[in-house]
């Protein structure tokens, strides 16, 4: 793969970041399984159980292409705005790439095909590259141009976009099939993310991703319960029933609101 084949195709990769960027312990009780799968097919996507997802290597290079003209941008930008949109565009493009590799590696039986595997090690090459974590068998998003772009302008725009997508990395790589199984995440974390996803659920205009931070704020606060120390327990279960009621009413036609309804039953059950 070379950047080369890939200029025709940049465009392609910023129209896909166009929307986004201003430049272009165990949870107990019947009915896990449903809980699982309703959660697990609603915001992970139909198109992670497909069995021959193959990514196009046209759109690989435009990925390495659109990768190579942010770093540039970044390291000539003239002051943190210019900066910090470059790094958020990167951060976006990383978060493309992430998905694109986790989507093949589930459908290929945890084995990356030949052109996932060339996407990668042109990113390993750039020191751009998303690390594969055995605990939950999946690449970690590399957060550090997301983070970076925050920092450089927390009022920007694009700031919502990079907090959101932080928000979904976090929740996402905590668990490998059960939300409710933790995975490298502790009370603490899920307190900060509690947080961040009530204040984004608020502040996202966009309905889709708006109900995806309330999901996560109420699945958090369920979670919660379950690891807070005996005393504090309670205290997190009303919390997490309130705010999955408050879901489901928002959000009654949602495939999610019948995981918040099964949740809800749990909590009630383990008072």
């Amino acid at each position: 793969m070379t950047d080369d084949s890939a200029t025709a195709n940049a465009s392609r990769t910023g129209q896909s970041l166009a929307a986004a960027s201003p430049r272009c312990a165990a949870f107990r009780g019947p009915g896990p399984g449903l809980v699982l799968f309703v959660l697990l097919f609603s915001t992970l996507g139909v198109r992670t159980l497909v069995a021959h997802d193959m990514i196009d290597i046209e759109r690989a290079n435009g990925l390495v292409s659109a990768a190579d003209e942010e770093v540039a941008l970044a390291k000539t930008a003239a002051g943190p705005g210019s900066k910090g949109m470059a790094q958020f565009a990167l951060g976006m493009v990383l978060v493309e790439a992430t998905n694109i590799l986790n989507r093949d590696l589930a459908a290929h039986s945890g084995r990356l095909t030949v052109n996932a595997e060339l996407l990668l090690k042109a990113l390993v090459q750039r020191d751009l590259a998303p690390r594969l974590d055995d605990a939950i068998g999946r690449y970690r998003l590399p957060r550090t141009p997301l983070e970076e772009a925050i920092r450089l302008s927390p009022e920007a725009p694009y700031s919502l976009r990079a907090r959101f997508e932080l928000l979904k990395a976090g929740f996402y790589e905590s668990f490998v099939l059960d939300p409710f199984q933790l995975v490298g995440i502790g009370l603490d974390d899920l307190d900060h993310q509690i947080a961040e996803a009530k204040a984004l659920a608020l502040a996202i205009a966009s309905g889709a991703d708006a109900e995806e931070a309330a999901f996560i704020h109420a699945i958090d606060l369920a979670r919660a319960s379950q690891l807070a120390p005996p005393k504090e327990r309670r205290a997190y279960a009303g919390k997490a029933r309130t705010a999955l009621g408050a879901f489901s009413e928002a959000y009654p036609q949602s495939i999610r609101a019948a995981t918040a309804g099964v949740i809800i039953k749990r909590l009630g059950g383990a008072e």
